[in-house]
């Protein structure tokens, strides 16, 4: 009998513990009271508030259209002014990755631009549908020369960079006539330090 007991005991506990598992389980949760559903629509409804809110770039359009707008295209230019006798001609495939890094970057500036940033008329501009349009042609534009890079076709840089400084000059006509803005200036990136 003392063996019997000895096999019980442990079947007893165990079959108390599933018990109290299946209790857990089966119990009822208890409805949210009225605050705690009202806390959680006002929080629903504040995080859906500030996921509608308009990104906005934490630096001008100005600073983005000097600082990277400039620089990418400089490159790119380049490779069209090679057809004319200066500028740099792509001769490796590191060359040509280099433009194309460039011309990636036109491709999302342009639409970079379309976010106000910090600059004192950035909201009005990027109000104006002129505006996306102009933005728009940078970023197809920069797909134009993304698919020469690919093809390694430096003799369409040429009217890809015509496309170029079409957009770029349409734009500052419109919008921005009066360079340097905010004293905003370009200057020629040489590689090793910026001075």
């Amino acid at each position: 009998m003392s063996e019997t007991r000895r096999y019980d005991q442990p079947r007893l506990v165990t079959i108390a513990i599933l018990a109290l598992m299946l209790a857990a389980c089966s119990k009822q949760a208890s409805p949210p009271d009225q605050a705690t559903v009202s806390a959680s629509a006002s929080s629903v409804a504040a995080s859906s508030v500030s996921a509608a809110a308009p990104m906005t770039l934490p630096i001008s359009i100005n600073a983005v259209m000097v600082g990277a707008i400039d620089h990418a295209s400089d490159p790119l230019f380049g490779v069209g002014n090679a057809m004319f006798g200066s500028g740099k001609l792509p001769k490796t495939d590191a060359d040509w990755r280099e433009v194309q890094f460039h011309a990636y970057q036109m491709v999302i500036l342009g639409k970079i631009i379309q976010m106000p940033g910090t600059g004192p008329r950035d909201v009005e501009w990027t109000s104006k549908p002129e505006w996306k349009a102009f933005a728009d042609s940078l970023s197809t534009v920069g797909m134009d020369i993304l698919a020469l890079t690919e093809k390694k076709d430096a003799v369409g840089f040429q009217a890809a960079g015509n496309k170029l400084i079409d957009v770029c000059e349409g734009c500052h006509l419109a919008f921005k006539p009066d360079i340097p803005t905010m004293k905003l200036r370009h200057q020629t990136y040489q590689g090793e330090s910026t001075k």
